[in-house]
């Protein structure tokens, strides 16, 4: 199973984003069933864009789970939802601020995670790390780059976790370890049942 994980570069005051080091780190690491490809994302409206497209195209993959840095968050925090709007108080790493702006003028005013949030977020407290459920990933450059690949991944499922500043690097290295487990474990289930008959093969 491959896996998609993309961070982003620190941005504004922060002079370091811990989701960079994590998408560096997961680059070509197995977890389970689950090869994992990682890529860092710009913190750029546009930017970012270009980015994911390149990384969709070069890594095709089964799932993505993407990190962004919260810094109001503290926990680990599942997004449920994208927003169709880019909305920035302050520019980005480009300098651009969009005010109110459809992320896709033909696309819906939001759109679900397509990876099993529930389940997910059990697996993060079964294993003792603070955990949380959202439904507002802001409407800055994480909640663009959620929005655009869940319109763009294909048949790859998504999901978004932001994390606090002050989340260390072996917490979150223990946290993707989590979630990739969950997502290579449900994959050799599926397999299981294709290859006892109790499924069909796509």
């Amino acid at each position: 199973m491959r896996v998609l994980v993309t961070g982003f570069t620190p941005f504004g005051r922060h002079r370091s984003n811990p989701t960079e080091r994590l998408a560096r780190e997961a680059d070509g690491r197995r977890i389970g069933g689950a090869l994992l490809a990682g890529r860092v994302l710009p913190t750029e409206f546009r930017g970012c864009d270009r980015a994911l497209d390149s990384a969709l195209r070069e890594t095709r993959p089964h799932a993505v789970l993407m990190f962004g840095l919260g810094p109001n968050r503290k926990r680990l925090a599942l997004e449920c939802v994208a927003l169709n709007v880019d909305h920035a108080e302050k520019p980005d790493n480009a300098g651009r601020r969009p005010w109110r702006r459809a992320i896709d003028p033909r696309g819906p005013a939001l759109l679900e995670a397509t990876l099993p949030i529930d389940r997910l977020h059990a697996a993060l407290r079964r294993a003792r790390i603070p955990a949380s459920v959202s439904y507002h990933a802001g409407t800055y450059v994480c909640n663009h780059a959620f929005y655009r690949a869940l319109r763009r991944a294909g048949r790859a499922r998504v999901v978004f976790v932001h994390v606090p500043d002050r989340a260390t690097p072996r917490r979150l290295r223990r946290a993707l370890d989590v979630l990739a487990r969950v997502l290579a474990g449900g994959n050799s289930r599926r397999a299981r049942r294709v290859r006892s008959g109790k499924g069909e093969s796509r």
